[in-house]
């Protein structure tokens, strides 16, 4: 299912959002190792791009990077793969997650909510994936929860 694309017409925020640190404590969680955060919030203009804001200066985005750092304790050895097999997964419960875009930088493409499909782009390459969440999802903390919780099921403990 398609829905529209609103993100850059949200404002510049002068501060993170709540929902988006959760929303990014889940999908590193979720993601076993394999993904980390590589910045989010940050007001600053698109790179190569000056005088166009960028959408992590909303508070909408996120880098999350596959990239094996083994000093810092940081992604795996087969990241990209790996994340690859989880983005998969994240997409296809896009509308639960609120996920309205994905640069793949290394594969030089794009995902977008208003086509469902990925298209090839002209990006630079780069070792992370620029995912931006829907600010509407944003909003509640615990909808955020709510939503990572029904993709990845949680099961309450028995006594």
């Amino acid at each position: 299912m398609t829905r529209p694309y609103l993100i850059a017409q949200q404002p510049v925020v002068s501060k993170p959002i709540a929902g988006m640190d959760e929303w990014i404590r889940h999908a590193v969680k979720n993601s076993n190792g394999v993904l980390w955060n590589n910045g989010s919030w940050v007001v600053r203009d698109v790179r190569g791009k000056p005088g166009i804001i960028s959408n992590h200066a909303r508070g909408l985005a996120v880098d999350l990077s596959y990239r094996w750092m083994q000093d810092k304790q940081l992604g795996c050895k087969d990241g990209e793969q790996l994340a690859m097999v989880y983005l998969n997964k994240l997409l296809q419960n896009a509308d639960t997650l609120g996920i309205a875009l994905v640069i793949n930088y290394s594969q030089n493409r794009s995902w977008k909510c208003d086509r469902g499909t990925w298209l090839k782009g002209k990006f630079s390459n780069g070792d992370w994936l620029h995912v931006e969440v829907d600010h509407e999802l944003l909003k509640d903390v615990n909808a955020v929860k709510s939503a990572w919780n029904k993709v990845f099921s949680v099961i309450p403990q028995t006594v």
